[in-house]
């Protein structure tokens, strides 16, 4: 598909390489090893309250890493920070609020938010702010190219949440209805003919059709995520039927206002909307819990201080 702004991406020398840890300053081929943190903590010495959230965090992802998310304990992870069990629940209440703070912090970070969602937005003659739906979804494979390690993280609590008695296995299974209600929060410009009910049905297909080719990009090296996503890209966004509605870059001033391409944004139920917690994602939240805005909970405010240690 002949996309400028794509083609950039393909003609990447380095897309497909190892990449420096998140959780270190090694390179690791993360692919196949997720790489140990090189992180110290300080133990009981007195921090912060938000350097502390951010040793819990490191030690949180160096357990999940060594014994998955279920073989995990509160004690574990108070152990590797060098505090009480006590002092640690000064913090988090749950393995779910570790879990929270595991993809606020590394997985739905702010930088993703930014380039995601962010660089997807265009503007037409009259000034209207749009997002393109293939642009976000290239830039959510793009993104992942460069933080295998993470996304490793990712796939493996997701498929021990297939259990139900997982702690992580509400987190996992809600996790769709909230990103619908994110993605719903932005107006998208679509082909003409297409409806919410229809987008919410491509939009599960390619969020669906990712999942599976980063899977199979974690096991084999011989995998090209990028190259994959851009031929399912031809079947899944016709340039016949989407045209000028692909990418921001596709943009002319002779295509004049979009308003008539744009499914608005859902109303909240603050901005006098009905909300909805079911499968019809007419809700919008764009409160981000983790990171990003693919999570509706509320965030918890960091103690004060700490004197439970």
């Amino acid at each position: 598909m002949q996309v400028a702004a794509w083609e950039a991406f393909r003609a990447h020398d380095n897309r497909n390489e190892p990449v420096k840890s998140t959780f270190s300053t090694a390179v690791a081929s993360a692919r196949k090893v997720l790489p140990k943190q090189s992180h110290v903590y300080s133990g009981k010495k007195r921090l912060s309250p938000q350097e502390r959230i951010e040793e819990i965090t490191h030690a949180a992802v160096d357990m999940i890493s060594e014994k998955g998310f279920q073989g995990m304990s509160m004690q574990n992870v108070a152990d590797r920070v060098g505090i009480t069990e006590a002092a640690l629940y000064h913090y988090v209440h749950s393995k779910s609020d570790l879990l929270d703070l595991v993809m606020r912090k590394y997985y739905d970070s702010d930088a993703a938010d930014v380039f995601i969602y962010g660089t997807c937005q265009g503007i037409d003659v009259d000034g209207h702010t749009f997002s393109y739906f293939p642009r976000f979804c290239v830039n959510n494979i793009v993104y992942n190219l460069h933080r295998p390690q993470l996304v490793k993280l990712f796939s493996i609590l997701n498929a021990g949440a297939l259990i139900s008695d997982n702690p992580a296995h509400a987190f996992f299974r809600d996790r769709p209805i909230k990103h619908w209600h994110n993605i719903r929060s932005f107006d998208w410009v679509l082909p003409e003919g297409m409806d919410e009910a229809r987008f919410k049905h491509l939009w599960l297909l390619c969020m669906s059709a990712m999942d599976g080719l980063q899977y199979r990009w974690l096991m084999d090296d011989r995998s090209d995520l990028l190259e994959e996503w851009l031929a399912f890209s031809e079947t899944l966004f016709p340039k016949e039927v989407w045209g000028h509605l692909l990418d921001p870059s596709c943009y002319r001033e002779s295509d004049g206002c979009l308003k008539r391409y744009c499914l608005p944004a859902a109303k909240t139920a603050e901005d006098g909307g009905d909300e909805d917690s079911g499968e019809n994602g007419s809700a919008s939240n764009t409160t981000p819990v983790t990171g990003d805005k693919t999570h509706g909970t509320e965030k918890k405010n960091p103690p004060e201080n700490e004197k439970a240690e």
